[in-house]
């Protein structure tokens, strides 16, 4: 049970990235109309999830080809 208030907002461009929204949900569940600015992609309440938007993977990790991750070569 996540200890928050859940968004169910469908149609926010930022739902699968933010934990409000991918939260696991229990009986009790308190949910909260949170609103987007026009022109943001998050809300103000945005709680990430460690989930890349670019490459999908999950805990922060990220693949190779993804925009997110830097390489640093040291010769």
């Amino acid at each position: 049970m996540a200890d928050i208030a859940k968004c169910n907002d469908a149609l926010c461009p930022s739902k699968e990235y933010c934990y409000r929204f991918t939260a696991p949900a229990s009986i009790y569940q308190s949910y909260a109309d949170f609103s987007l600015e026009d022109d943001e992609m998050n809300c103000s309440y945005f709680y990430p999830n460690g989930k890349c938007k670019y490459c999908n993977l999950e805990n922060d990790n990220h693949k190779m080809s993804c925009p997110i991750m830097k390489i640093q070569v040291n010769l």
